[in-house]
């Protein structure tokens, strides 16, 4: 089944090309990452995608839904409240993490549950409990983050974005401020959430992550995808 679909996605800021023709898509149970040098134009793909910035052409389907498409040459975007149903299927983990630091780590996971989709506080902390305890953070619920390790903050927010059951993760940079021990941990915990069904859309520059945790990799190179590999056809591509 086909969680994500983008077509022909061009962006510009200030007259200056960032993505040219961009397509690609990703499947329930699988893992893409999208790799390329800094400037490549990757974490504005992530954003078009995500509707934190409007591509200027193309089409993007998530889950059957659109946030924007093209028609008779024209972009149509959806409406707040089109974009607000896509989003329930859309889970995004930032490089820095974003927790609150003021709240713990129970309220940070539960926030959306409560201030978004108006659960009740203790149906959403059950929610958050189980999900914390399948990530081992269990023991860490009244914690704030300031006490948490990088590789737990990590944890949290994966927690946060997995407690809305989206279709599709998205990561950006997941390994960034981890060591190698806990690198092997977010890949367990990826290839976990992609063989329960999620699709997951993966932004690194981390060579050996992206060849461990990935189904497929796409090459960016100013502005357009240059190249797609499979996970053995990557390996090959590393080793050379």
């Amino acid at each position: 089944m086909m969680l994500l679909k983008a077509e022909g996605l061009c962006k510009s800021f200030d007259n200056v090309t960032v993505l040219q023709d961009i397509s690609f898509e990703v499947s329930a149970g699988e893992v893409v990452s999208l790799v390329g040098k800094s400037g490549a134009g990757k974490t504005t793909v992530l954003r078009c995608i995500t509707g934190l910035e409007k591509c200027d052409k193309g089409s993007i389907e998530i889950n059957g839904k659109y946030i924007c498409s093209m028609e008779n040459g024209t972009i149509k975007r959806a409406t707040k409240e089109q974009l607000f149903e896509v989003r329930k299927d859309l889970g995004m983990v930032f490089q820095n993490y974003h927790l609150f630091p003021h709240l713990t780590v129970a309220e940070n996971v539960t926030l959306a549950l409560t201030e978004v989709y108006k659960m009740p506080k203790q149906q959403a902390l059950q929610k958050a409990e189980e999900i914390l305890t399948q990530l081992d953070m269990g023991d860490k619920m009244q914690q704030k983050p300031f006490s948490l390790s990088g590789g737990q903050k990590q944890r949290v927010a994966i927690a946060r974005s997995c407690v809305t059951n989206p279709k599709l993760l998205c990561f950006d940079e997941p390994t960034a401020a981890l060591d190698s021990a806990l690198v092997l941990d977010i890949i367990k915990i990826i290839r976990g959430l992609a063989k329960e069904g999620m699709g997951v859309l993966i932004i690194s520059h981390d060579e050996k992550f992206v060849r461990d945790v990935s189904d497929r990799v796409l090459f960016m190179v100013s502005g357009k995808i240059t190249e797609e590999l499979t996970a053995e056809e990557y390996e090959k591509y590393m080793r050379e």
